[in-house]
């Protein structure tokens, strides 16, 4: 009911907007459904602040976190109706509107963070602008933290140690066909019954960011922890074609301009967070932890591979990232 009342608010407030005059200020209402201190949340809060002192009041951000408008998709699915203007969302999210976004969810994609960085750098200008002709493009992307494999029984080092193992995952077709071809069992479950299926044993172990051992208390109950980085999965900030189109060429380049240095912040924040985070785990929660040679891990997932170089889309910037 709350959220449906934010939605009718909102789309009023849309439409008394239409109606104003050109010139009036502009309050692009942002949705993010991390919770308020979410380096995301706060670096988008941040970015308004810049926003409206460079554009003189004329262009405002405003931000509802904590998922009060719903999930990614039905976000994004008001800012397409024009409730909403911009949404940070996950690629998982946004391959449901265009296919080229399934790029970004292979596994094995970047070698390390700092490849991340270079890959996205060199696709990120084409990538944003792909999705125009599904009524938004991207602005910014920032970077979601690396998912590895932690489970209560053993280190993970080779595939060999995946075996037998029960992993859970979230229901998305790219992380079920990943831990299969690693040699698990992908065992779908909701986020919330990870901690008790660990906990009675309904799952060996799971997969995600590090930081889920402290945050979600996974690590009282996984204290082994591999870091595999399977997925290194970049959120895509994406703003409407209609909302877009309504700011001058000056307030579009001050955002694009502002958009890069959300991406900075985000990274500062995470990690920051990251190795607060880390250290708690080892100290406080006495979990172990192991690197890994991804080599023979990516191997196995080598036939995704195969059939995502079918799109030409992300066939061709398949080839940018390889490129040296």
């Amino acid at each position: 009911m709350i959220k449906k009342t934010l939605s009718l608010t909102l789309l009023s407030t849309a439409l008394f907007s239409i109606a104003s005059v050109a010139n009036a200020s502009i309050t692009l209402k942002v949705a993010d459904n991390h919770w308020a201190t979410h380096p995301t949340v706060v670096a988008m809060k941040e970015m308004g602040k810049a926003l409206e002192k460079e554009t003189h009041g004329e262009v405002k951000i405003q931000v509802f976190s904590d998922s009060v408008l719903g999930t990614e998709k039905e976000a994004i699915d008001q800012m397409k109706m024009g409730i909403l203007d911009i949404v940070r969302a996950s690629p998982i999210t946004l391959e449901s509107y265009n296919k080229t976004y399934g790029l970004l969810t292979l596994p094995y994609l970047f070698n390390d963070r700092e490849d991340m960085y270079s890959a996205m750098n060199k696709i990120k200008d084409e990538l944003y602008v792909e999705t125009e002709k599904n009524g938004f493009r991207a602005i910014a992307w920032n970077e979601a933290g690396s998912r590895s494999f932690y489970n209560s029984k053993r280190p993970i080092y080779t595939p060999e140690d995946l075996k037998g193992l029960k992993i859970r995952v979230p229901n998305s077709r790219s992380f079920i066909e990943t831990i299969q071809l690693l040699g698990a069992t992908p065992t779908p479950l909701p986020f919330g019954e990870i901690y008790t299926g660990l906990q009675q044993g309904i799952v060996d172990g799971a997969e995600g960011v590090h930081t889920l051992l402290t945050e979600a208390k996974h690590g009282e109950v996984a204290k082994y922890f591999s870091f595999d980085e399977h997925f290194m999965v970049p959120d895509m900030v994406v703003i409407s074609n209609r909302s877009w189109k309504k700011l001058t060429p000056q307030q579009q380049q001050i955002i694009t301009k502002l958009s890069e240095q959300y991406t900075q912040r985000v990274a500062e924040l995470e990690q920051e967070k990251s190795q607060r985070l880390l250290d708690l785990a080892k100290t406080e929660l006495h979990v172990k932890f192991n690197q890994v040679d991804k080599k023979p891990f990516k191997a196995l997932v080598e036939p995704m591979y195969v059939k995502a170089r079918k799109n030409p889309r992300i066939a061709y910037y398949l080839n940018k990232i390889e490129s040296k």
